[in-house]
């Protein structure tokens, strides 16, 4: 009976040590997979299948897995001079549209009609896009994004039309997942299989011509060639020839390209693009609390756009990179969007939106004054435009005859009309009123420190920075190399502990100032070592006096910790 008993014991204790294990994997892989649903083989392939017909008409079009540098090619030499004129008719077309008021076309006839129109602006904003992909790569895949949600919604009304929407939105979580997986290892197989398929600074420059990427002759006009283009050219697909007298610090004429580098991670971009909108659905459909599901993604995406930034930054793509993650987000949460409108009523909608606004105002509603604040300072020219149309706007519901330009409730039904009722749209006096509503001084104190703020760190901070580095490296030229490095160190640490003041500056004048000095007595080579390991000193010191001075010594007063 002991010896039973006893290994009962252990096979007990064996038990609670094992299951703490189980959850810490099963915790690990619901953080990083969407909470899909189990479908059907037949179902769940069929769906994979339709998530992969984009992405693959996508990557054979616009990524160097397909045609995309001759694509792209054919974009700046024969549509982008077209970009202009296409931009201006669509923006005119855009605001008449606007001014009599589609959205509330809502007569058999004029649903027909608004639907007609709001394709062809689709259409004429995707031809666009496309025109200017020389300048802005990451319109294509942007575009991508919102079409790819278009065709799932068509997928949803030919294919499956007797399943709800939102269980259909649900249901797509799944195979957008395991496509984004596919697309990735089929992007990374690619990349190894030959060696002109990796990303390299020569690849890069063969293709950054060809693209629409423009050199950058800034200092730089040794590197024009005969014809009026860069002196180097292509010698083979992976490999570029300098003639005399062409250095080869030429190929910084494109180093703000960043074409080539989206060409070439587009299967990648596309992978990503749908991760996102796999997470996006899940909260669409209603299977896990969208609250906890935001939380939970904006985590992993903002972790997945900074592994992006580094990964372009290190193959020497990062400028304008962070822009285009910023316009691809963009692009997904409008796509993501697409699915929100189509899973929900109008009613259920407004209701989705006021509870998440309701919420945001209870956790953070002490804050809302500081973001009125900053809205003031960056929008408040559009604001005073914005009221104009209103205006002009309501000039056309005026019109008795335009009985479509009319929303659910007009102005010329309300009771009483006072002066703002009679030349403001409906919409116009809502916005007027929760502007009247907020508390404008509060409002307006913080509108400042936004602006003086702006100034002090982007504007002043910035200039008085070089210019007294500027005088600092005048007035040490005559002296020796111990006094200087004590002056650098010592100007160095306090300006290191100013918030405001940038470390690139500093950086910079360590090099201008002790190189010069020290190349006297330590040569050129140790001198650069030496100004290298002052540099790295400096920060190290500053950091320690920040965290363990500064922050150490005042961890415990109440103010601060607040």
């Amino acid at each position: 009976v002991t010896t039973a008993t006893a290994e009962e014991n252990v096979k007990m204790k064996s038990t609670e040590a094992v299951k703490p294990a189980m959850p810490v994997s099963s915790d690990a892989r619901n953080i990083i997979l969407p909470q899909y649903e189990h479908l059907p083989h037949g179902t769940f392939i069929s769906l994979v299948f339709a998530c992969s017909v984009p992405a693959i008409l996508y990557i054979l079009g616009f990524t160097k897995m397909g045609h995309g540098v001759q694509v792209y090619q054919f974009l700046s030499t024969h549509i982008e001079h077209y970009a202009y004129i296409i931009s201006l008719g669509l923006a005119v077309f855009t605001f008449f549209l606007y001014l009599f008021d589609i959205q509330y076309w809502e007569s058999s006839i004029g649903k027909c009609i608004r639907r007609s129109l709001y394709g062809f602006v689709a259409f004429v904003t995707s031809i666009l896009v496309l025109a200017v992909s020389g300048a802005h790569p990451y319109g294509p895949i942007s575009v991508f994004l919102v079409i790819t949600t278009l065709w799932l919604v068509s997928v949803h009304q030919i294919f499956f039309r007797s399943t709800p929407t939102r269980k259909y939105v649900a249901w797509l979580s799944g195979p957008l997942f395991y496509t984004s997986m596919l697309i990735f290892v089929s992007w990374l197989m690619w990349t190894f299989w030959r060696d002109e398929n990796e990303w390299t600074t020569s690849i890069k420059l063969v293709d950054a011509g060809v693209t629409g990427c423009e050199a950058d002759f800034t200092d730089r006009e040794d590197c024009r060639g005969p014809n009026g283009g860069v002196c180097f050219y292509p010698n083979g697909p992976d490999s570029l020839h300098f003639p005399e007298g062409c250095d080869l610090s030429c190929r910084d004429v494109y180093s703000s390209c960043l074409n080539t580098f989206i060409i070439w991670a587009g299967p990648f971009l596309v992978s990503a693009g749908f991760f996102f909108l796999s997470f996006f659905t899940t909260f669409v459909g209603g299977r896990v609390s969208a609250k906890e599901e935001v939380v939970r993604f904006t985590k992993i995406w903002l972790f997945l756009l900074f592994g992006m930034w580094v990964s372009a930054s290190l193959a020497g793509a990062g400028a304008g990179f962070t822009f285009a993650l910023v316009s691809i987000t963009i692009a997904a949460f409008i796509a993501s969007g697409v699915f929100l409108v189509t899973s929900y009523k109008r009613i259920e909608r407004e209701e989705r939106i006021q509870n998440l606004w309701d919420t945001i105002v209870e956790k953070y509603g002490s804050y809302l004054n500081i973001v009125r604040g900053l809205l003031v300072v960056s929008s408040a020219p559009v604001a005073i435009l914005y009221i104009f149309v209103s205006g002009l706007k309501q000039r056309v519901r005026s019109l008795k005859f335009l009985k479509c330009s009319q929303p659910p409730q007009s102005t010329r039904d309300l009771a009483k009309p006072d002066k703002m009722r009679t030349w403001l749209t409906v919409e116009g006096q809502n916005l007027v009123r929760e502007f009247r509503s907020w508390d404008r001084a509060t409002v307006y104190s913080w509108a400042f420190y936004w602006g003086f703020g702006f100034m002090t760190l982007s504007v002043l901070a910035s200039k008085f920075t070089t210019l007294f580095l500027s005088w600092l490296i005048h007035e040490t030229q005559t002296l020796s190399l111990g006094v200087v490095t004590s002056i650098m160190v010592g100007v160095g640490v306090l300006m290191f502990l100013l918030p405001p003041v940038p470390g690139a500056p500093i950086y910079l004048t360590m090099g201008i100032v002790i190189i010069p000095v020290g190349s006297e007595t330590l040569g050129l080579v140790w001198s650069i070592v030496y100004a290298i390991v002052i540099s790295v000193f400096l920060k190290l010191v500053a950091t320690a006096l920040q965290q363990k001075m500064i922050g150490g010594l005042l961890k415990n007063k109440v103010g601060v910790r607040q």
